[in-house]
């Protein structure tokens, strides 16, 4: 960790005197590289409906600001205290979709205050350990009470003969699967099934599809699937 220390610190000078111009840049270098590590854990953990861009992008400038704001407070306690003043007299319209959102905020923000101060080796330390426990959290089923990922529904024509030729082909699939309804629909003409359905892997919900209009011939099938950030 020294060596990366040294590698930051290697852009300026120290403390006092006129003003360390490489210093600065250093710190902001510092904060941009782990703002952005951050942004890319946030990008591949989201489970939300929308995803937005220009939350990523106000991670990693927040984080920037941040490290600017405490070089700003080194140089000059009251100047440091006038800018923090006129940040927060701006009324921010935008409000954070959930708290896990404002989690990241804050974790940029606070490694941009680590790299102004010049602990790169202690925000080095943070950001990785972040990352993982995000990493950790989005893989795992920690926290969660669900059982099933969504509704499967999908007919098949009366005359085509279903009965122990489709839990095979969810059980290639899913986890888990239950038989919510069976009913005729279209005047008697089709049957149309309803499943409540468990993944191995998002990556099967494609093969699933496939599966059943190949094996099956089946009609219309429609996957509602629940929001992964929300449970109900």
């Amino acid at each position: 960790m020294d060596s990366l220390t040294s590698w930051f610190s290697s852009f300026g000078g120290g403390t006092g005197g006129p003003p360390q111009v490489g210093a600065a840049l250093a710190a902001m270098l510092a904060a941009f590289l782990f703002s952005q590590v951050l942004a890319w854990c946030y990008e591949r953990t989201y489970r939300g409906v929308s995803y937005s861009v220009g939350f990523n992008h106000t991670l990693i400038l927040g984080s920037v600001s941040a490290s600017l704001l405490v070089i700003s407070m080194q140089r000059s306690l009251i100047a440091g205290i006038g800018l923090l003043a006129a940040v927060s007299i701006i009324r921010f319209r935008s409000t954070l979709k959930s708290p896990r959102d404002l989690v990241f905020m804050m974790g940029a923000l606070t490694f941009g205050i680590a790299s102004g101060i010049g602990a790169t080796a202690e925000a080095a330390v943070g950001c990785l350990l972040f990352c993982l426990i995000a990493f950790y959290l989005n893989a795992s089923p920690f926290g969660s009470h669900a059982r099933f990922d969504g509704v499967l529904r999908f007919r098949t024509p009366v005359a085509t003969q279903v009965e122990g030729r489709v839990e095979p082909i969810l059980d290639r699939c899913c986890r888990r699967h239950l038989l919510l309804s069976v009913a005729e629909v279209a005047q008697g003409s089709f049957v149309e099934h309803a499943y409540q359905i468990k993944f191995r892997s998002m990556g099967d919900r494609e093969a699933l599809i496939t599966s059943l209009r190949e094996e099956l011939d089946v009609r219309d099938v429609r996957m509602l699937m629940q929001d992964a950030a929300l449970e109900v």
